[in-house]
């Protein structure tokens, strides 16, 4: 429903892209809370960190649900906002009603982990009232072969990359049976270590994010982030104190990328 209108909006963003992706990367241009109250002082943002257990919406704000793993909570980010919060500063133009920012991200879940999290009721009920679903996982996952030589597990690694499809393909499954009208929002991939230089890992990481585009695409109202050209160049700027994870400038980088894909999706 909304793919065309987000076509419009990537172009221009998607263009550093071309330059950084393969060509079956880069074929398809969709763009694809751990937080500090005292820094929450937009005025009609209500920022909640609730338990994996627990997650209460009201109907009558805009709800916007996080979930998946430390980045989607937002560590790294010495402000204590994270990307979910930084673009609901930015959404705040959009809608009249108060945004409410539930964070239900678990510091180094995985995509198993994330299938457990939504068979809770309390988190599938959340869901049924929210407008948009943030969703970053599969980092983990990608970050233990990564380590690994990946020449010699090239059969482990289509293991773990066959395991985590199809756990995004329940959890995508999950998230729908409750919601088929919300926009579900994923977070692609960076490469922490790029100075490290290693094209096999990059190339793994690049058909990873490929391959999740690929899947999330097939939702017509689901888009894919691509964030591994924002960081690619950046690592100095946007990188935590931990190499790792995101900093404040770093996750509102993410933000402004996912807010240009979205501005011109209605209330």
């Amino acid at each position: 429903m909304y793919k065309k209108i987000i076509w419009v909006s990537v172009l221009t963003l998607a263009i550093t892209s071309i330059l950084v992706f393969s060509a079956g990367f880069i074929a398809s241009l969709k763009i694809t809370s751990a937080a500090n109250r005292s820094d929450a002082v937009k005025s009609n943002i209500d920022i909640s960190t609730q338990s994996k257990s627990s997650v209460e919406l009201n109907n009558n704000s805009y709800n916007i649900l996080v979930m998946g793993d430390s980045l989607a909570k937002g560590i790294g980010d010495e402000k204590g906002q994270g990307f979910a919060n930084d673009f609901a500063g930015l959404w705040k133009t959009k809608t009249t009603k108060d945004i409410k920012v539930t964070n239900i991200a678990v510091n180094g879940d995985t995509s198993s982990g994330l299938i457990q999290i939504l068979k809770n009721e309390q988190t599938l009920k959340g869901i049924e009232s929210s407008k948009i679903i943030f969703i970053s996982i599969g980092g983990n996952e990608i970050k233990k072969i990564q380590s690994a030589n990946v020449s010699s597990l090239s059969t482990d690694i289509k293991t773990v990359e066959d395991n985590y499809l199809s756990n995004l393909k329940g959890i995508l499954k999950s998230i729908r049976s409750r919601n088929k009208d919300s926009i579900i929002v994923f977070i692609g991939l960076y490469n922490p270590f790029e100075k490290d230089g290693a094209s096999d890992k990059t190339a793994l990481l690049n058909d990873w994010n490929f391959e999740t585009e690929q899947l999330i695409f097939r939702d017509s109202n689901s888009i894919f982030i691509p964030t591994y050209d924002l960081f690619r160049y950046n690592l100095d700027k946007y990188l935590s104190a931990d190499n790792f994870h995101p900093n404040a400038a770093g996750y509102d980088a993410i933000s402004k990328r996912i807010f240009e894909a979205l501005k011109n999706y209605g209330e």
